[in-house]
């Protein structure tokens, strides 16, 4: 009984009275079961292959992020992955993009090779965008174009920056081009297992991890029908292994996204790409289209979709992911740059600079 919530969930005046601490907190601090010796050794291969660097981005806050710098490239590339997800799942754009191009790609608060504090707060929506304001800062370099590739969750993140960019007074940092991947509008309902004790969640991992997979990975890669499915089908449950249930739990209970305000002023600035997998079974494409009519407002927006994929089409079908990318990175770069219009200066916030509209307001402990 004593250790049905840790101790973080709780609001902060019960931190102290916590009958887990009384405990010794047995079953609170109850992590994710560790990776196989075999999901270790993908994992060890797959980060050899994209190594990273513990940077602070803001006070507090340090990521694993993975940087192929260019100099005198006139376009930087910065990837941005989904929920609970890693920077390893972009292998295949990142060696895209690197071939005439600066690349930037970054595990999220939490995920993959970036510190996972058990603090609720510390995976709110506000804390991630603020992030990614950060690294978008840092990499953004005067009279290069940069483009931010996105998937899922990420692409909420993408847009509620790039929006709170256009809105601030002086501009943020220009995001010239948005490529979104299996996005969304408004994010899904949160499922009602997330509000299960995180002892709970990481006792039930390995089945999370299955149904996770049998959603967002086609049934021909399941199938191992090519050798970038076969590789995925090793590399997914491994990544899933190394999360934290915790992290889950507290990412999942605060996804958010922009506003479809918010939303229509990126539209009307920014080109973007939305690529969806045909069979998504996560965000199906009928998601991703309502985004799409939201984003088409003035910039260039297309809508692609991807045969014989699911949620992880970027891995599941490298091959056309990349033509679609790599068509659209060339048009961002040929495109002139767009002044900011009077609509967009009549809707800043007068007096505020993108650095203090990169805030949210605090989001409350889970109660």
């Amino acid at each position: 009984v004593g250790g049905r919530w840790h101790a973080a969930e709780r609001p902060p005046t019960w931190r102290n009275h916590s009958p887990c601490i009384a405990l010794g907190q047995p079953l609170c601090r109850h992590r994710s079961m560790p990776p196989s010796s075999d999901q270790l050794a993908v994992l060890d291969a797959a980060h050899e292959a994209l190594p990273v660097e513990l940077v602070e981005v803001r006070p507090g806050r340090t990521l694993a992020i993975h940087s192929q710098p260019r100099p005198g490239a006139e376009q930087t590339v910065l990837f941005v992955h989904g929920s609970c997800g890693s920077l390893l799942q972009w292998k295949d754009q990142i060696a895209l993009a690197a071939k005439e191009r600066a690349v930037v790609a970054f595990d999220t608060f939490g995920c993959g090779r970036s510190p996972k504090p058990p603090e609720w707060d510390a995976y709110s929506f506000a804390e991630l965008r603020d992030d990614l304001a950060a690294v978008l800062a840092r990499f953004s370099v005067p009279g290069r174009t940069m483009v931010v590739v996105a998937h899922s969750a990420g692409c909420s993140l993408a847009l509620a920056v790039a929006a709170a960019s256009l809105a601030s007074t002086p501009p943020g940092p220009p995001i010239d081009g948005l490529c979104l991947m299996g996005a969304f509008a408004e994010p899904p309902r949160v499922p009602s297992i997330f509000y299960l004790p995180t002892f709970v969640l990481s006792l039930m991992q390995p089945r999370l991890s299955a149904g996770f997979e049998a959603l967002a990975l086609h049934a021909d890669t399941r199938a191992g029908k090519t050798a970038a499915r076969r590789y995925l089908l090793g590399l997914a449950p491994a990544v899933n292994a190394a999360n934290d249930m915790f992290m889950c739990k507290a990412y999942y209970r605060q996804l958010s996204a922009p506003s479809k305000e918010e939303i229509q002023s990126v539209g009307a600035e920014v080109p973007c790409l939305l690529i969806a997998g045909e069979d998504d079974a996560l965000v199906p494409p009928e998601s991703t289209a309502e985004l799409h009519a939201l984003l088409s407002s003035g910039a260039p927006s297309e809508m692609h979709s991807v045969r014989a994929t699911s949620h992880q089409l970027m891995q599941e079908d490298p091959e056309a992911v990349n033509a679609l990318l790599g068509a659209f990175l060339q048009s961002v770069y040929a495109r002139p740059k767009p002044k900011k219009t009077a609509k967009a200066r009549a809707s800043a916030v007068p007096d505020k600079s993108f650095a203090s509209q990169t805030r949210f307001s605090s989001l409350p402990s889970e109660e």
